[in-house]
């Protein structure tokens, strides 16, 4: 019946009177209105079915390839294992993890190291853990993909729910189930979700589950101020102690909502009927509460929050001290609140620029307004600008939720709206801006552009054709431009990435910049060194295409190492000057002295290949060396079968000053001494008593930076 399927039907008579009866027209009636319901439920069906699959394209892409190989367990480079080592510690009845374990992201209580990140993430990883210990660390990406998915089911779930607040029975049209699944969309690939795909850590994981429970939370309590029922208050229960034991701010803000509507029932406002719900309804929010600052006492000693003076960061970085010392040993505070909401909810919060990806973040971190420390300051989008279509949405959401006269039961979302915004909220004290906190406001604007939709379609309800397609034109084109911006924002380099993901990246943004007038040239500069920061996506040519970096746009003068190694510039290519190819083949050695290669020098630096004789039990064993003035680093020693060929990719580089060995692709053992020192290729064997040398090892020609030179060319 189209958009006008919830208008009355008409009742056929001859002279005057009903054909049949009234209670024949009456059930006539009732069953064209059910058929009108049915039809709408699986147009919206199929409709959000739809928006979870063509966005699932992008998700999965940026997830499981990002411009390298296939790999649905892609691995971040940092901080990929911290849920499975506290999974494992919880296998053995405690929660301190082995000391270093997590390096500086730990945090040393009473001896003992923790990490901050909740528990839930590591709890349903130990059914795998359990049976097996080959996807320690590589279970990030199909979990976060999980928790896309949940959101996805949560998300439409709670579409319907509120349209049902807003407009009752009336049966949904095509035209109204269509800009559904356009909302849903733009929630599933038009937010902050696609950046956290890029980067498989656990960071962003902590975020995914964060808004899949969130959602879910609202979508439970909402059900619970519809129609309160054991079943529908047990469920918010388990979902918003699972929020809380993954994230303390999005977790406290359900747990607050669950507060909220428990008053609303104590008061009345729910029906004399239902005060009986007032206690369950407050032990959903209080119970998951108790539980995490249970937790959190347990490790830190503190009911709320940690101790950043534990930390071991805050030991290593003179920065991180100053930052505290400067804010009362704290993070939060409302000195930050104004470069926070300028940085959130600038209406300019992104860069259009005419190189691909065309839109991407800010080219560099927002700047402190009135000169404030702050912990960290990432390049980070606004939401106006990088979701203007639940943006907008929003605003209208909460006016039609908060007006005197509100329509329907639309007023019952009002609790969870202002529970949901508290996170946001929350955020403006904090002292330290990234982009991935972008998704505390999602479960925010997922329910009040949900509330604003089923408005619209409520006022264009049997206007002409030509309003309600012009409503759905507006509301596509919205999501469009949401889901390019995020998607952008994901598929640009990052610190995360890796040298092949970066050279493909750039390869396709020059092979896009030349079908489109060559704009890529006017990022390109050639010089002899690297300065200490860049804009995003400018590109540097060292000497006579001997490196060629792209910046990523992020600011390192906190951490002096960081910015000593140009962390700013990531690796696209390196010429023969700077990187080095070998072949090594071991072969069985008798008992006796380890054998060594000397394979390049830089300065008074070296790396060194060391093959250890076989043993009863074991295989000849290879490893990597790198010697320095009063330092020696060691690499990983890996077991080879006699005969076994090894690639080995020795980077001396002098912009960056590093000095790094890779074995078959993966970092072995590095450095940074490398300061402009004169570098030599050794490759030869050492080896005594006149026996034939057991590593044999060919210089293999490094290929010619070929992109580097098309691109200064």
């Amino acid at each position: 019946m189209g958009d006008g399927a919830g208008r009355s039907l008409g009742v056929a008579t001859v002279e005057g009177a009903p054909v049949g009866g009234i209670e024949a027209t009456d059930n006539a009636t009732g069953a064209a209105a059910r058929r009108d319901i049915d039809a709408g439920r699986r147009r919206f069906t199929y409709a959000s079915l739809i928006a979870i699959g063509l966005t699932a394209i992008p998700y999965v892409w940026i997830s499981w390839v990002l411009w390298g190989p296939f790999n649905p367990t892609r691995p971040s480079i940092y901080e990929t294992n911290f849920y499975d080592l506290q999974a494992r510690a919880m296998f053995h009845g405690k929660l301190s993890l082995h000391t270093g374990a997590i390096g500086i992201e730990g945090f040393i209580h009473d001896g003992r190291t923790y990490t901050y990140f909740g528990l839930f993430p590591s709890i349903i990883r130990m059914p795998i853990l359990l049976v097996t210990s080959s996807l320690d660390g590589r279970l990030t990406s199909s979990y976060m993909l999980l928790a896309w998915l949940l959101t996805g089911l949560f998300a439409s779930m709670l579409l319907w729910r509120v349209r049902f607040l807003v407009r009752g029975d009336v049966a949904m049209g095509r035209g109204e189930a269509t800009a559904c699944g356009v909302l849903l969309a733009t929630i599933m690939g038009g937010t902050i979700w696609m950046l956290l795909a890029s980067n498989p850590y656990v960071f962003n994981e902590d975020i995914a589950w964060s808004i899949c429970l969130t959602l879910g939370s609202i979508f439970a309590l909402l059900g619970v101020i519809e129609r309160p029922s054991r079943g529908r208050v047990i469920a918010s229960g388990v979902l918003i102690l699972c929020a809380n034991l993954d994230r303390a701010t999005t977790g406290w803000a359900v747990a607050l909502g669950a507060g909220l509507i428990a008053v609303w029932f104590m008061l009345g406002f729910g029906g004399p009927e239902n005060r009986r719900w007032f206690l369950p309804v407050l032990a959903t929010g209080v119970i998951p509460l108790v539980v995490g600052c249970a937790v959190n006492y347990s490790k830190f000693g503190v009911l709320f929050g940690v101790s950043n003076l534990e930390q071991v960061w805050t030991h290593v970085n003179a920065y991180r001290r100053k930052f505290l010392a400067a804010n009362h040993d704290a993070e939060e505070g409302t000195v930050f609140v104004p470069t926070n909401v300028l940085t959130y909810f600038r209406p300019d919060g992104l860069r259009i620029t005419s190189v691909f990806p065309f839109i991407t973040l800010p080219a560099s971190p927002p700047t402190a307004v009135g000169g404030v420390l702050f912990d960290r300051l990432y390049r980070t989008a606004s939401l106006p600008a990088s979701t203007p279509l639940l943006f907008l949405l929003s605003i209208w959401g909460c006016v039609t939720a908060f007006r005197p006269k509100s329509i329907g039961k639309v007023a019952r979302t009002r609790l969870l709206l202002l529970a949901a915004g508290s996170a946001g909220a929350a955020l403006m004290l904090w002292g330290y801006i990234a982009p991935r906190y972008l998704g505390d406001f999602v479960p925010f604007l997922a329910l009040a552009s949900a509330v604003a939709l089923a408005d619209i379609f409520r006022r264009i309800e049997g206007r002409r054709l030509a309003v309600r397609v012009s409503a759905i034109g507006i509301i596509t084109l919205g999501a469009l431009f949401s889901i390019l911006a995020n998607v952008g924002i994901a598929i640009v380099p990052n610190e995360e990435w890796d040298t092949a993901q970066v050279l493909s990246y750039v390869q396709t943004e020059r092979a896009v910049s030349d079908f489109t007038g060559h704009p890529l040239e006017g990022n390109i500069v050639r010089a002899n060194s690297l300065p200490l920061w860049g804009p995003a996506g400018q590109l540097y040519a060292i000497g006579n295409c001997d490196g060629l970096y792209v910046s990523n746009g992020e600011n390192y003068s906190t951490v002096p190492s960081e910015q000593f190694m140009r962390m700013t510039w990531m690796t696209v290519e390196l010429g023969p000057q700077f990187e080095h190819a070998f072949r090594i083949t071991a072969k069985s050695r008798p008992p006796g002295q380890p054998e060594s290669v000397s394979l390049v020098h830089a300065g008074k630096s070296a790396v060194t290949a060391r093959l250890t004789p076989a043993t009863d039990s074991h295989p000849v064993q290879l490893s990597f060396e790198v010697s320095g003035p009063g330092a020696l680093l060691k690499g990983y020693t890996y077991d080879l079968n006699p005969g076994a060929t090894d690639t080995v990719l020795v980077t001396t580089d002098p912009v960056k000053h590093l000095l790094l060995v890779y074995v078959n692709g993966t970092y072995d053992v590095g450095s940074n001494p490398v300061r402009g020192e004169p570098i030599r290729v050794d490759a030869t064997s050492a080896h005594s008593g006149g026996t034939a040398p057991s590593l044999t090892v060919t210089d293999e020609a490094t290929p010619p930076p070929t992109l580097c030179q098309s691109l200064i060319h």
